[in-house]
């Protein structure tokens, strides 16, 4: 895309967050944007924003882990705009636990959403990217897609890795047919995605002791800020966009000694617990 102006964008978790960001930013750029959400009240305040901006808004109630109500999103944004050029597939939640007692169920609720949200987002809208030969997806993943930042977070991160390498999969895919694909990895955002989190398979009056993030990755930015950093790095066409300068840095360094890497960080580390008991 060389411009945003007479687009339509498509961004799931639009409502607040990151999402949020996007979305103002791709609007005040001349796009017309379709926001999806669980949080009906935040939609509707979002969509106002939108709205104010002066472009085409359409607001939408969608959970991503229902195939039909991902489809039914699709349906309403082609009534409304008669196609969607940009797909950010940015719905996510977040469970933290030992990795050894999460109970079954949060794991699969938080790959429900943060990996299989993504591939109904693209089985639904990607066909007809393929067939104008022309598109964009971004997928948000994190910067616990791309390495283990912590040890209190398994399921999350889990899901983060496997968002990140289906987008992998993804550029080698739709590139070579004219679609766009980047992956989102964020560091910290001030963000709302703490009001959803669950605490597993931690024991009552524990979660002090099983909660570690590491105080060097605790400088957040705002929503905006990422949303301007998205709209830049999709125009210069670049795969993995990072928001913190230090992040984009670790990711390039990381696996180039990967057992030095390791054993350094373990070394550094706040030392978990050594056992827990089941949630």
């Amino acid at each position: 895309m060389e411009t945003y102006s007479g687009k339509v964008a498509v961004i799931t978790g639009g409502a607040s967050g990151i999402g949020r960001g996007i979305a103002l930013e791709l609007a005040r750029r001349g796009a017309d944007v379709v926001i999806a959400d669980v949080h009906e009240q935040r939609l509707a305040e979002t969509g106002a924003e939108l709205e104010a901006l002066g472009g085409g808004v359409l607001a939408q109630r969608c959970d991503v882990t229902s195939d039909a109500d991902v489809e039914e999103l699709r349906d309403a944004a082609i009534d409304r705009f008669g196609q969607v050029d940009l797909l950010c597939n940015n719905a996510g939640v977040s469970v933290l636990g030992p990795p050894e007692a999460v109970p079954i169920e949060d794991y699969q609720w938080i790959m429900d959403v943060n990996v299989l949200g993504i591939v109904r987002g693209v089985r639904t809208f990607v066909p007809a990217m393929l067939e104008r030969g022309s598109g964009y997806v971004l997928n948000t993943a994190s910067i616990a897609g791309v390495w283990a930042y912590t040890w209190d977070a398994a399921p999350y991160i889990t899901s983060k890795f496997a968002a990140y390498g289906y987008t992998e999969v993804l550029a080698r895919r739709l590139r070579p047919h004219g679609v766009g694909v980047s992956v989102l990895c964020p560091g910290l955002v001030a963000t709302n995605l703490g009001e959803t989190a669950r605490f597993s398979g931690i024991p009552d009056g524990e979660h002090a002791d099983w909660i570690y993030f590491p105080p060097e990755l605790a400088d957040a930015v705002q929503p905006e800020q990422v949303g301007v950093q998205v709209a830049d790095a999709m125009l210069a066409g670049r795969f993995a966009i990072f928001t913190h300068d230090r992040d984009e840095q670790h990711y390039k360094s990381w696996r180039s000694d990967i057992d030095a890497s390791m054993g350094s960080i373990i070394e550094h580390q706040k030392t978990p617990p050594r056992s827990a008991g089941r949630a």
